[in-house]
């Protein structure tokens, strides 16, 4: 049986799930960022060991909400502004490991 791995890196926590899964609900997500939703731009954060990347779109980033998308995508919203994304096996993604 697989199982989902939960980790902590700082004061932020995932969840990893055992399968891969598609983008295209990333894809289709994009939507609802609006036209500027980079313009202060915050580098990206990876954690090698966990293989997670986090995206934070906006500091400092105090999501409320999240949804868990079939991809192993975390996305993080304050109301209804997405403030950020946690990718899950990251590394397989673009095709590294």
């Amino acid at each position: 049986m697989k199982k989902a791995k939960l980790f902590q890196n700082g004061k932020s926590q995932a969840v990893r799930l055992p399968n891969e899964k598609s983008w295209d609900s990333l894809l289709k997500s994009l939507s609802l960022f609006s036209a500027d939703f980079m313009n202060k731009r915050i580098q990206p954060s990876y954690d090698e060991e966990a293989d997670v990347l986090y995206l934070n779109f906006k500091k400092p980033n105090r999501a409320d909400d999240s949804e868990l998308l079939d991809n192993d995508v975390l996305v993080r919203y304050e109301g209804e502004e997405v403030v950020g994304m946690t990718i899950m096996n990251a590394s397989k993604k673009v095709g590294k490991k």
